[in-house]
């Protein structure tokens, strides 16, 4: 005779996920106290990307592609977890209530006078 089997399953959201489930890929690193920049990752290293992208920075174009540096920024949010939307629209809303709140000072400041 089957015997039923109940199966849970727990779906995360995207920011959720990353505040239970390790993304670091620490395990990946090697423990032997290495800095990262001695890590080699596959034929280049830390130390040669860095020295590649130094060389090619300008001629990766702003947006528009996923080879620009818009792109890296997002995926580097991404990993590190920092949402650069989301701040940029912050930015936005305090620059406004930054206005507002200059235009509501202005006006207090010349109905007292």
């Amino acid at each position: 005779m089957a015997e039923a089997v109940d199966i849970k399953r727990k779906i995360y959201g995207k920011n959720t996920f990353t505040n239970v489930v390790d993304v670091t890929f620490k395990q990946l690193v090697p423990q032997d106290g290495n800095p990262a920049e001695e890590v080699t990752t596959g034929a280049s290293t830390v130390i040669q990307f860095f020295n590649d992208y130094d060389t090619l920075f300008y001629d990766i174009p702003p947006s528009g592609s996923a080879n620009s540096h818009l792109e890296i920024v997002k995926r580097s949010g991404e990993y590190i977890g920092i949402d650069f939307e989301n701040l940029q629209e912050e930015i936005v809303n305090l620059r406004e209530e930054n206005v507002s709140l200059k235009n509501q000072l202005l006006t207090l400041t010349t109905i007292n006078k």
